[in-house]
């Protein structure tokens, strides 16, 4: 990605006048501790302060601790939580300014989830490493680090909670009396927010009373920037489309971080904060003594004062000033059109094997939903939900344009199946603004990604899309096709950033075999093929998975012991609760050593009971193939499907439960 240059920002910049306080240096070091990933107000500050030329960002530090860690995510060390941390290396990255350190706070940290936007830190540049990563420092000992080397000249932009910057002023006491000056988002002086007649408790100080005692009575030269003053600084819909049109590396971190936050309107807080660190040209200053009560008041005083709080801000100043700044620090970026072309292709018939779907009907999946955002308005019926795609880069870093952004849905089917001879790839889209879509797999089997490309495509309305994966290569034309048993991961959707994106009932499959009849499902509802993956974990329940005996390949779920009776049995847990439609068949392929009768019943555990059930003669021997019907209640809920036998064992691969073609709209 094209650096984001400094003397580009310099020679377009508009420079607002220095404080009053004392003289500030040509650039001034800053470092900014924020909460980023809740609200969205600290990914606009923080590309203010890589925007603006009297700024040099020499660090980064983050405050909050999510509900927990997540297993999946590589971290730096244990005892802190990295999410924000990496999610400003990611930002920082993607922008150019990759050596400057981001830091997270150490525990004890203030509960603090990141929402959304944690998407855009599960992104495969920061987990697997094609990033910066967080300094083995934490957020206090790189606030040391930096007050010490910029003696007397550091200013702490502190965006969030005051956890980190008490704790600095606490355990470093000589350090913190070098920094010149700590800027604080926080409090209510004057009013409560959004017209309320009086002040409030504000979020930061809220979030941890105490550190904001120690900051606001520490006797350093403070800043406060109340959220009564900053209330109006809204970013209304023209300007928030002035600044994305800009389409440069810094606009798209900020717009696919706004578009993951997934609200309207953002409030300019924490960037009136960062534009306060050198300039006051749009805010209305006082001098007041201020103090935190207990309830997180920050209430004025009699006596000397002990901050400069802003009472005022020319709001629609500041935001035309912020919209020109950020758009004008860089050049537009935009995908070149993709190669590959091929063309949409009939379904087929009853595919030879399923090997994973999404529908977004339910949240069982959604942790890999690695792009994209819930859609639940512009939907195709039947259903209820899809996927609307957000601005990403390439998943592809090694072949793969990833100086520019794209808008993708893209979800990793876990654990990664292995494919067929045929794979075809079924789904439902609507595209606004582009006629073409790249579809895109990872291949795990070997490490590299394959795609192909369809244009020409009808816009502004829901359509079935359908192509032939093996007709996929990897942006110079190498990679081959598909093979039998290759295993992938990540599918993927990508269109042109200034587009729009919805997808929906993604089907993953092995075309049909010879002298099949039976038409396509009109929906899945569960698939499973034991082939990869384990028992308990990607595939819960209670069975064995087994080697299949040669010829056979693969693997399949064998029936073990019931805890009650002992008699043999396999329970499939889906993972989740699934709707199920007015008609419901289940197909799956099975052996028996000898013929037996086999119930089996589709179970919902919350009412204990199934919600409707079929007993099957089945014969033993070789593998054999049988598809059971059932009718369950309207609007039924199931979430575990049980094989139940007297005797024996019963060996089961490619279970497929699914609503029958031509049933649904």
């Amino acid at each position: 990605m094209p650096s984001l240059t400094r003397s580009l920002v310099c020679a377009v910049a508009v420079a607002l006048p220095a404080t009053s306080a004392s003289a500030v240096p040509a650039k001034l070091p800053v470092l900014i501790d924020t909460d980023i990933g809740a609200d969205v107000d600290d990914a606009f500050a923080l590309a203010l302060a890589v925007a603006s030329p009297e700024i040099e960002l020499v660090g980064v530090t983050t405050v909050g601790r999510g509900p927990g860690r997540d297993p999946h995510v590589r971290q730096v060390r244990d005892d802190r939580d990295e999410d924000r941390a990496w999610l400003v290396c990611r930002f920082l990255t993607q922008v150019g300014v990759k050596t400057v350190p981001a830091a997270p706070g150490a525990d004890p940290q203030p509960k603090s989830a990141v929402d959304g936007q944690v998407q855009y830190r599960r992104h495969p540049a920061a987990i697997f490493n094609r990033t910066a990563k967080p300094v083995t420092e934490s957020a206090v000992e790189l606030m040391a680090r930096l007050a010490n080397e910029h003696d007397g000249n550091l200013t702490i932009v502190a965006i969030g909670p005051l956890t980190n910057v008490a704790r600095f002023i606490q355990e470093h006491s000589a350090a913190a009396k070098k920094v010149r000056r700590v800027v604080v988002m926080g409090g209510s002086v004057a009013v409560g927010y959004d017209g309320k007649p009086t002040p409030e408790p504000e979020w930061n100080i809220l979030s941890d009373v105490p550190a904001a005692k120690v900051v606001f009575a520490s006797g350093l030269p403070l800043t406060v920037i109340p959220l009564d003053a900053t209330a109006t600084v809204k970013l209304g819909k023209e300007a928030r489309e002035k600044l994305f049109a800009a389409h440069t590396p810094l606009t798209y971190q900020v717009q696919n971080l706004y578009e993951l936050w997934d609200k309207d309107t953002p409030v300019l807080f924490d960037p009136v904060a960062v534009a306060a660190a050198f300039g006051d040209q749009f805010l209305t200053m006082k001098d007041l003594r201020l103090e935190v009560d207990d309830k997180g008041m920050t209430l004025p005083r009699d006596g000397k004062p002990t901050a400069r709080v802003a009472v005022g801000v020319k709001a629609a100043g500041f935001v035309n000033w912020y919209v020109d700044r950020v758009r004008a620090a860089g050049k537009e970026s935009l995908p070149k059109p993709p190669g590959h072309a091929t063309t949409l292709i009939d379904p087929g018939l009853f595919p030879a094997r399923i090997h994973t779907f999404e529908d977004y009907e339910t949240d069982i999946e959604k942790r890999w939903w690695m792009c994209g955002k819930l859609e639940e308005k512009d939907v195709p019926a039947p259903g209820g939900r899809a996927c609307r795609a957000v601005l990403t880069q390439d998943f592809d870093d090694r072949q793969g344009d990833t100086a520019t952004t794209y808008r993708a849905v893209i979800f990793n089917p876990v654990p990664g199946p292995p494919m067929g001879p045929n794979t075809r790839l079924r789904f439902k889209y609507k595209l606004t603004g582009t006629d073409a879509v790249r579809v895109q797999l990872y291949s795990l089997t070997n490490g590299y990604h394959r795609y192909l490309s369809v244009s020409g495509l009808e816009q502004g309305k829901w359509l079935d899309g359908c192509v032939d994966m093996t007709r996929m290569r990897r942006p110079d034309g190498t990679g081959g096709p598909l093979a039998a048993g290759e295993r992938i991961d990540d599918i993927q959707f990508y269109v042109d950033p200034r587009a729009e994106l919805l997808v929906d009932d993604v089907v993953l499959y092995d075309a049909a075999a010879g002298g099949e009849k039976r038409p396509f499902p009109s929906r899945v509802v569960f698939t499973s093929w034991f082939d990869t993956g384990k028992q308990g974990k990607e595939w819960p329940g209670d069975f064995e998975i087994v080697a299949h005996d040669k010829p056979r390949a693969g693997k399949a779920a064998k029936s073990v012991a019931r805890r009650d009776d002992g008699k043999p049995w396999v329970r499939l847990d889906i993972r989740g609760e699934r709707k199920l439609d007015a008609k419901t068949e289940l197909t799956f392929k099975y052996r028996l050593a000898e013929a037996a009768e086999v119930r089996i019943e589709l179970y919902t555990r919350k009412s204990g009971k199934a919600i409707a059930g079929h007993t099957v003669k089945l014969p033993g021997g070789e593998w054999g193939e049988t598809t059971v019907p059932f009718a369950p209640p309207p609007g039924a809920i199931l979430d575990e499907i049980r094989f139940l036998l007297p005797s024996g064992e019963l060996r089961l691969d490619d279970v497929l439960l699914y609503t029958p073609g031509g049933l649904r709209p």
